[in-house]
């Protein structure tokens, strides 16, 4: 495991002027900067094994988003202009004027809209299974129940849990768990979702900003990918001047870990054709 370093710098999001904030990062390689930005439910490690396969070529950058990992964690709604915010500053802090974003999920929502507003910084993007090109919501809202917070949730898990382990099921009943904890104590979590089920999220959706993205592009998304569907990265495809599709055969969403060797060559294939 990667050890983190932390640098401090002053941040207004949401209503909180001049915030003292802290960014953990894991900062590898030598040459071009890359920033990479993780998604929900992880941290600035889930980089690794295709940092490591890009250090001796570029400098990696991996950051912990703002309410994720080890920085510093706000009481706000956790918008993603507030990421978008938080990483611009955060290069800025480091002195680094000119960089290549690769984020997944959210954080390729969040790189996307990194490049709306810091375009002249931005080498290019490489944008894995991004999430905010529509709002897709439908399959989450069986979690709607697990976030009520009674103890005749937990006292249901429980009670099915037994059988549902007999069945053959027990990777699904780790994932119920995560995410029951999760609604429970996980503030960002919380403050997302209870946005996204208020339709509070459309302002800060990609799906028609998408044509003012003029950075050379790269959008990777997985063929089976039932959290991010295909069709978005195909939107982006059509929207983004110098934008290019890959879909990788029987992908699922978990790209930066199951699909690390792949990412790996898809991304120098790609970082090497831009001009620096």
């Amino acid at each position: 495991m990667l050890t983190k370093s932390n640098i401090s710098f002053e941040l207004s999001v949401e209503g909180k002027p001049d915030s003292q904030v802290s960014a953990a990062y894991i900062d590898i390689g030598n040459g071009p900067a890359i920033l990479f930005i993780h998604g929900f439910f992880s941290d600035a490690s889930v980089w690794e094994g295709i940092t490591n396969n890009l250090k001796d070529k570029y400098r990696c950058i991996s950051l912990d988003l703002l309410g994720f990992g080890d920085s510093s964690k706000l009481e706000i709604e956790y918008k993603v202009d507030s990421q978008v915010a938080f990483s611009k500053k955060f290069m800025e802090t480091l002195g680094i004027e000119n960089f290549f974003v690769v984020g997944h999920s959210l954080g390729g929502w969040t790189a996307a809209r990194l490049e709306l507003s810091a375009s002249p910084s931005i080498l290019g993007l490489v944008l894995l299974a991004p999430a905010g090109v529509g709002e897709y919501l439908e399959p989450y809202r069986i979690l709607i129940p697990f976030s009520w917070k009674t103890p005749v949730i937990d006292w249901l898990i429980n009670l099915v849990s037994p059988l549902i382990k007999f069945l053959g099921y027990e990777n699904f009943m780790q994932e119920i768990r995560f995410i029951r904890e999760r609604f429970l104590h996980d503030p960002v979590f919380q403050a997302w979702i209870q946005r996204a089920f208020r339709l509070e999220i459309s302002d800060e959706l990609i799906h028609e900003d998408a044509k003012n993205i003029h950075s050379p592009t790269v959008i990777i998304c997985g063929e089976s990918d039932e959290t991010i569907p295909v069709e978005f990265g195909e939107h982006l495809e059509a929207n983004i001047s110098k934008g290019k599709l890959h879909v990788i055969p029987g992908a699922d969403h978990q790209l930066p870990t199951k699909y690390c060797q792949t990412l790996s060559d898809l991304t120098l294939d790609f970082l090497t054709s831009v001009e620096v």
